[in-house]
């Protein structure tokens, strides 16, 4: 690949007036001796260094990405979003996976930071009393004053720009469409003690069941994967606890509820409903009733608003959640809960 110095010998120029001319340099130099450089740069092929650029403008054309846990569903589809629309303003994205640990997720940031990304997007949310949350925090807010656009699509305990879900309402409306169908022992089986987005779901479906006089009950706590369902409603039916239906934290655990209650003799939705949170492609393969998070579109905004040329861009809302109603779910004997704005 040619070099800014073979440029600039091909044009008869020196390389600072080479390096001016093809960067976009406002310092003055002959239209004649601009013509040659750019014909210099043609003829032998060069591009110039994408690292170059960064290190000048401080600001490359990468997109970093931090997710929780990318063998999630979940955060695979935030990214898929993530990437498509950066694709369309030419830039490329990065994927850190940190293991839900805000150490790791501190050492990702920074090397990101090291390599100019114009934006970092963090796609999971904080756990309560996590050693290394705070510490990220303070990494966080000295990079958002530096001018790092940095965006978070969960609830975050830092200064950022933040494109959320309404967790909380999410689940307090599959919760109420799950009353609708006539039950009332519904169980919630939950995530990871302290997540953030975990403890918001839980509180809305607790605010459904209080609001229908019903008496809410919170298992699980072990994970947000199919392995944690599982184990969940194992739980349950070895306690004789099984309830008429269960809302899940998320489509993983919906999925490891369904997969151990089939293969156990049990039918869904006779024996008892499932829905989960989330929309993800793994849940509709199983016919799941869930409240459908607008992820792809999620991830979209975020990489629109890190791409945008402007000083200070618009921060967009986050889209509409919609209740996907699946063949895990009874039919419905009042009217189904609303679908709530974001």
């Amino acid at each position: 690949m040619a070099t800014l110095r073979e440029v600039a010998e091909l044009a008869a120029v020196s390389v600072a007036t080479a390096s001016r001319v093809l960067n976009g340099s406002a310092h003055p130099v002959s239209s004649d001796i601009r013509a040659s450089v750019r014909t210099a740069a043609q003829t032998l092929g060069y591009t110039p260094s994408a690292a170059a650029q960064a290190l000048k403008q401080q600001r490359s054309k990468i997109i970093g990405v931090i997710a929780s846990d990318i063998l999630d569903p979940y955060f695979a589809e935030l990214t898929r979003g993530i990437e498509i629309e950066a694709a369309k303003s030419g830039y490329v994205t990065i994927l850190a996976n940190a293991n839900r640990d805000p150490e790791q997720e501190r050492t990702k940031f920074k090397v990101l930071r090291e390599h100019q990304a114009s934006g970092i997007v963090f796609c999971g949310s904080d756990i309560e009393g996590s050693p290394g949350t705070a510490e990220l925090a303070r990494e966080v807010n000295v990079a958002v004053r530096a001018g790092t656009r940095v965006v978070a699509l969960a609830p975050r305990g830092f200064d950022s720009t933040k494109i959320i879900i309404d967790n909380v309402e999410a689940s307090y409306e599959l919760t109420r469409y799950m009353l609708s169908l006539g039950q009332r022992r519904i169980t919630f089986i939950g995530g990871m003690p302290g997540l953030t987005a975990v403890e918001q779901r839980t509180e809305g479906y607790r605010r459904a069941m209080f609001e229908a006089q019903a008496r809410p009950h919170v298992v699980g706590g072990t994970g947000m994967r199919q392995e944690s369902g599982r184990a969940a409603i194992e739980r349950l039916v070895t306690e004789g606890q099984l309830p008429e239906a269960i809302v899940c934290a998320n489509d993983e655990i919906a999925v490891g509820v369904l997969a151990y209650l089939w293969t156990s003799g049990y039918k869904t939705p006779d024996d008892v409903s499932v829905a989960g949170i989330g929309g993800t492609r793994g849940g509709a393969v199983f016919g799941l009733t869930t409240m459908t998070l607008p992820l792809v579109d999620l991830g979209g905004l975020a990489a629109s608003y890190i791409a945008d040329a402007s000083s200070s861009p618009l921060v967009p809302a986050a889209p509409r959640f919609e209740l996907s109603i699946g063949s895990t779910t009874a039919k419905a004997t009042s009217v189904p809960a609303r679908t709530q704005e974001m």
